[in-house]
């Protein structure tokens, strides 16, 4: 009996040290010792407690003969021996419950020595390195280049652009970075193209992905050093019936008007005054609008004027003398079709479909004070002498077609500065062997004086003269000197009045204007004026050349710059600032161009 004691004193024992590793393996969160542990303990304790009770009873029986004792005694050894076993047996009905959580499993099976993970956690993370990683989820808002046709023959077409956006894209560019081509913030309108930060014109291509835009509306070109260029809005345009011919001449245009005497021909005389000129704020008399539809008393008038003369003595007469408009739909010699006619200036169509505009160039000499005396020759040239109140003269030569041959200033002293003359050294143009075009502003914040003047005397090495024609009509001759924009202005919409504070806002430019002239008399400033794409193309040729020939008439009028100095030319829709369509205001600009070093013609004399 007392060994039965001693053997399940020896199982409590051994219990009672394990029950810190046990309780270790098995606590629960909070460090809390499960039941399972509880129980087997606790039944430990109760069944040595059991067998010492009956080893006492034992004692206390009076003895019975030794064969009797003896299985008495085997019996009990029996027990005793069989007691511990029945505990594991409890322990395991303990394991039925749940599961512990798999790291606390871990621990529990197989647990590793001083902290180290067991076989257990070993084989789950092994487990758990092969599972694939999860996908990330798309984000919306990530740009993404398709992988199409189209992308790759523009992106092979445009390596340059390609390879700073796929840089921008690796970067990590987002579509919240993107501004619309026509202006404003990404989402355009429509599906309408877009620019990234670094200046790539992208546009949605049908699904989720962008692609390059096509070059036609790309804004920048990479240069010879990598570097990315605004291009000229006169890059890559279509060329023109009137640029071919331009190009194409190298003769001199022949007018009687350059050889006869003065008083030889048909004169007319008129002195200016403050009632019949147009001040730059003021509109034109002539809608544009109306002129457009044309009238019938317009085609009769010009029916009749007609008669005894050809197409192009009407058209001087008519712009002239402002005597009345040429009929729309009616044919000029070279088979031009009048598109637009109003008593200030006529458009015409040619056989490609380009139009161009026809007005009176000397209309801005005609300040009030000055007499302007004008003599008409068969062949339609003109010679128009404009004298003003301080003795000083202008001479303007003009073909039937009112384009100016020769313009000479004659000052008060009798000093002759050449201004312009296209009636010698005409050369025929190559475009394909002209430098590449000026670098252009890259930037829409105004400039001050030092920079506006830096800007325009910014000579280029060309080598050679132009005509006026050739640059007014070949693209790639005037992009050769770059245009400073005259962002202080804008147009309410058909409209090409300027506001008197507008106007003020020309100071800088006519500073810069007027001090180049005072050094060198011969400078001729050429002001653009330009549309976007809303409405008639001959409308918004008209509306334009009206609009460059209005910032002349401030420069003038609030700084003194002389008017023999300035040429004007509208473009219409033609040379987008912003290569996009639609009600674009970045479109509807007027610039200056500083064109002395392409006519380089002759000075004081």
């Amino acid at each position: 009996m007392r060994r039965i004691i001693h053997n399940t004193t020896a199982i409590v024992t051994c219990l009672a040290l394990l029950a810190p590793q046990i309780a270790a393996a098995q606590d629960g969160p909070g460090d809390e010792p499960r039941e399972g542990l509880s129980a087997i303990i606790q039944q430990a304790k109760k069944a040595a407690q059991d067998d010492k009770q009956m080893a006492e009873e034992e004692d206390a029986r009076p003895a019975v003969k030794g064969q009797n004792k003896d299985k008495n005694d085997r019996k009990k050894a029996d027990k005793s021996e069989k007691k511990p076993k029945a505990k594991p047996q409890k322990a395991d009905k303990d394991d039925a419950k749940p599961k512990a959580k798999p790291d606390q499993q871990d621990k529990k099976d197989n647990a590793g020595i001083m902290g180290e993970p067991g076989k257990a956690a070993r084989e789950q993370k092994a487990a758990d390195d092969k599972k694939p990683a999860p996908k990330p989820k798309a984000d919306s808002n990530v740009l993404t280049i398709g992988k199409g046709q189209v992308q790759a023959d523009r992106a092979a077409q445009m390596p340059g652009l390609a390879k700073v956006l796929n840089q921008e894209v690796q970067d990590g560019l987002t579509r919240d970075q993107l501004t619309c081509l026509q202006g404003g913030s990404y989402p355009c309108a429509d599906g309408d193209r877009a620019i990234t930060p670094r200046g790539v014109v992208i546009e949605p291509n049908g699904g989720g992905p962008f692609r390059l835009a096509d070059t036609a509306n790309q804004m920048f070109r990479i240069g010879k050093s990598g570097d990315m260029v605004q291009r000229a809005a006169e890059e890559d345009t279509r060329e023109t019936q009137a640029a071919r011919e331009a190009a194409k001449q190298s003769q001199p245009v022949s007018a009687a008007a350059l050889n006869a005497s003065e008083g030889s021909g048909k004169m007319t005389e008129q002195k200016v005054t403050k009632d019949s000129t147009r001040s730059s704020s003021e509109d034109f008399a002539t809608s544009l609008r109306d002129a457009l539809a044309g009238d019938d008393a317009a085609r009769n008038r010009s029916r009749d004027d007609a008669k005894d003369d050809d197409s192009s003595s009407d058209l001087t007469k008519a712009l002239l003398l402002g005597a009345g408009a040429l009929a729309v739909g009616s044919f000029l010699n070279n088979n031009r079709q009048v598109a637009l006619s109003a008593p200030d200036r006529v458009v015409v169509t040619r056989d490609d479909g380009s139009q161009e505009v026809i007005k009176d160039e000397v209309a801005l000499l005609r300040q009030p004070g000055s007499n302007v005396t004008t003599e008409n020759f068969d062949d339609g040239s003109s010679r128009t002498v404009v004298t003003r109140e301080d003795g000083s003269r202008v001479v303007t030569i003009r073909d039937a077609d009112l384009r100016v041959l020769r313009r000479t200033l004659v000052s008060a002293d009798g000093t002759t500065t050449q201004l312009i003359d296209d009636t010698t050294d005409v050369q025929p143009v190559d475009v394909s062997q002209l430098p590449a075009p000026a670098e252009v502003q890259n930037s829409d914040a105004p400039m001050n004086e030092d920079e506006l003047r830096a800007a325009l005397r910014r000579e280029s090495d060309i080598g050679r003269r132009f005509t006026l024609s050739q640059i007014r009509n070949i693209p790639e001759v005037r992009s050769l000197v770059a245009p400073v924009n005259i962002d202080a202005i804008t147009f309410d919409s058909g409209s090409a009045a300027i506001r008197p504070d507008q106007a003020k806002q020309l100071q800088a430019l006519g500073r810069v204007i007027q001090d180049s002239v005072a050094e060198n008399p011969s400078e001729i400033f050429m002001i653009e004026g330009h549309t976007d794409t809303v409405g008639a193309d001959a409308f918004n040729l008209a509306l334009s050349d009206r609009r460059a020939e209005s910032v002349a008439l401030a420069l003038t009028e609030y700084f003194d710059v002389p008017p023999e100095n300035l040429v004007t030319q509208g473009y219409g829709e033609q040379f987008l600032r912003i290569r996009a369509e639609g009600d674009i205001r970045g479109n509807r600009r007027a610039s200056v161009r500083r064109i002395t070093e392409l006519l380089r013609t002759a000075g004081a004399q």
